[in-house]
């Protein structure tokens, strides 16, 4: 094993001498003579706790030089290590709350659809559900390799013009699809996976194919490795035909191509950072795709380009292989047309990884039936007053339908977090691009904010940082505590402030498009549930989507 050119055992020698350095700075205070030869003064010290908020006498700077002057060795030691981005911290993030015991307990109910038969457009193919393309494969009405060949043929026909694929895995594709073909000629039939095509947002490795990040400095870089995710999609016999695109280093809908476009409105980005994995789905070009959030990079460019998008339980799935962002949030989730397809890709996807420390084992059971009557369901409560579960509004219309269904919505406050939690992301993102903000790459990464976020954050005190973490420690346990009882929250749109607090919490979220806004825009509504709670959440999400039957909309492609 190799670590950013280093083996195993050489990167580890690095580790433990850059340990040993701040004991030798530590040793070398006791001895004027010995210390480190350094510019930083007095005044130095003043201008960063102007920076921090903080103050000190002259007396207590003074005893304190000759420590803060040695600070720097140890800093260099590290960066000489030239630690790669997929490498963790030491300390790993765990959701904290009520949630089930481990268990690798996994079931999927695989629905029967009586009667389905293959479409005789190719259109209404392409726009066709999971949960319905793996009844056709499994009952050999549909060729793996015809569905593929549909695919491949839709992403060179829109990838380009909605500026949402990378690369056509073609190759993969179609050895995966006749391997698909063939086991299930055979009686060999792994599940509802099997032969059916996704694609993957461009920050999962690939053996042999470019993993661009989506930014101009990386769009020739090339891993020997495959990522978690995609290892198990092969297991379950899907099959890979795209790398999707995202905001340049996983931030909004721009990438080095230019911005990826929103199917139903091209003359708007698509949001992201999964923009490209939202678009192809929107789109029809394929079944389902894959994408990763650790702020809203699911949700918001589900929202809108009006797919369904699941940001599962942190720790539920593995990110080996996955640019990070944020250890402590970054989250991988299906997005897919409908809350069924999204359970169907999560339960082949989950599961610990020993190379992801973030990762955790818990029951997993899915089956569609649901009776909402029995459930404890709440509604965000955004202003001073209760929610009017009988106004008339976008949002209401969502109330109404879950009344009608027999549910007994109970409004509910929660606490907003505090602003200063927020550097966490930050800090962790400057911490993995640390290497890339103080080289001159950096410069080649265009539209893009993140070089002032990596720069500015450098200026945050790691007391500052542990701060913020123990403050989320709190966030948590409030959280957990107002969930209270509810099976599930309701709240309009991407969710509002819960949006931010539960990315910070672990808790998993579902958006679901559900209508149209007056000036075209599409609409719709979250649902949050408890730790790995998932198949709740997403129950109920398609007791409505069955309801509303607006996953079956599509937008007009003539206009791309």
């Amino acid at each position: 094993m190799t670590t950013n050119g280093l083996t195993r055992k050489e990167f580890l020698t690095s580790l433990i001498l850059s340990a040993a350095a701040p004991a030798s700075v530590g040793a070398a205070l006791q001895d004027p003579s010995q210390q480190p030869q350094s510019d930083i003064t007095l005044d130095d010290l003043k201008a960063v706790e102007r920076v921090v908020g903080i103050s000190f006498t002259d007396e207590e700077r003074q005893q304190i030089l000759r420590n803060v002057q040695g600070f720097k060795r140890g800093y260099e030691s590290v960066r000489g290590l030239n630690i790669p981005n997929s490498q963790p911290p030491a300390v790993t993030f765990r959701p904290m709350g009520r949630q089930p015991e481990e268990s690798k307990s996994v079931s999927v109910q695989h629905r029967d659809i009586p009667g389905i038969a293959k479409p005789t457009s190719s259109d209404d193919l392409a726009f066709m559900t999971v949960a319905e393309l793996s009844q056709l494969v499994k009952q050999k009405k549909l060729s793996p390799v015809e569905l593929t060949d549909l695919a491949l043929s839709r992403l060179d026909a829109y990838g380009t013009k909605l500026l949402n694929v990378v690369t056509v895995t073609r190759e993969t594709a179609l050895a995966q699809a006749k391997q698909a073909e063939k086991e299930i000629m055979s009686g060999e039939y792994r599940g509802p996976l099997h032969g059916i095509p996704y694609a993957l947002k461009d920050l999962f490795a690939v053996r042999g194919y470019p993993t661009t990040w989506g930014s101009g400095p990386h769009k020739e870089q090339v891993f020997d490795y495959d990522c978690a995710v995609f290892e198990k999609l092969t297991a379950a016999g899907a099959v890979c035909c795209a790398k999707t695109s995202m905001g340049s280093l996983a931030q909004g809908d721009v990438w080095y191509a230019g911005r990826t476009k929103n199917p139903w409105n091209p003359e708007q980005g698509s949001s992201g950072s999964s923009a490209g994995s939202s678009s192809c789905m929107a789109a029809g070009l394929v079944p389902f795709t894959i994408g990763t959030e650790t702020q809203g990079s699911i949700v918001s460019p589900s929202a809108r380009c009006r797919v369904t998008g699941l940001r599962p339980t942190f720790g539920r799935v593995s990110r080996f292989g996955a640019m990070a962002l944020s250890w402590s949030m970054d989250k991988v989730g299906p997005i897919c047309r409908t809350a069924e397809d999204c359970m169907l890709v999560l339960a082949a996807i989950q599961g610990s990884d020993t190379r992801d420390p973030g990762t955790l084992d818990r029951p997993l059971h899915w089956s569609a039936a649901v009776d909402v009557s029995t459930m404890n369901i709440g509604v965000l409560q955004t202003g001073q007053t209760p929610v009017d579960y009988d106004a008339e509004g976008e949002f209401d219309d969502s109330i109404k339908l879950l009344k009608s269904l027999g549910a007994k919505p109970k409004s509910v406050r929660f606490s907003q977090m505090p602003a200063g939690v927020s550097i966490d992301l930050a800090v962790e993102s400057a911490a993995a691009f640390d290497d890339f903000t103080r080289g001159d790459a950096i410069d080649g990464l265009t539209n893009s904010s993140w070089p002032q976020t990596f720069r500015s954050h450098r200026y945050v005190t790691a007391v500052e940082y542990l701060q913020a973490l123990r403050a989320r420690t709190e966030v948590m346990r409030m959280f957990d505590e107002e969930l209270a009882d509810f099976d599930v929250i309701v709240a309009p749109g991407t969710g509002s402030f819960l949006l931010l607090n539960t990315n910070r919490t672990g808790h998993p979220q579902v958006y679901v498009p559900n209508g149209t806004e007056a000036n075209g825009n599409g609409r719709g509504f979250s649902l949050f549930g408890r730790l790995f709670e998932e198949a709740t959440i997403c129950r109920v999400a398609w007791r409505m989507q069955q309801e509303t039957g607006y996953y079956k909309l599509r937008p007009d492609l003539s206009k791309v």
